[in-house]
């Protein structure tokens, strides 16, 4: 599978990916949103949660290491 292929299912098939086959990596804090990261095979998974509300916002998969950078404090021991 594919990042584009990822965006292309439907909100719960990614969740149910992610969570039948995807690894959880770290998450992290920002305001009111967590942020949890997951690795799918050769890409990763961000989603952006909404604590307060209790609302998914965004899910954004990815390829590029750069935007692991606000997630080593957390991968790093």
């Amino acid at each position: 599978m594919q990042p584009t292929d990822f965006a292309r299912l439907s909100a719960d098939q990614q969740l149910d990916t992610l969570y039948f086959t995807g690894d959880i990596l770290a998450n992290r804090y920002e305001g009111e949103n967590i942020f949890l990261l997951y690795n799918l095979r050769d890409f990763y998974v961000e989603l952006r949660y909404d604590a307060y509300n209790n609302q998914l916002h965004q899910v954004t998969a990815f390829r590029d290491t750069n935007k692991l950078e606000p997630y080593l404090p957390y991968l790093v021991d």
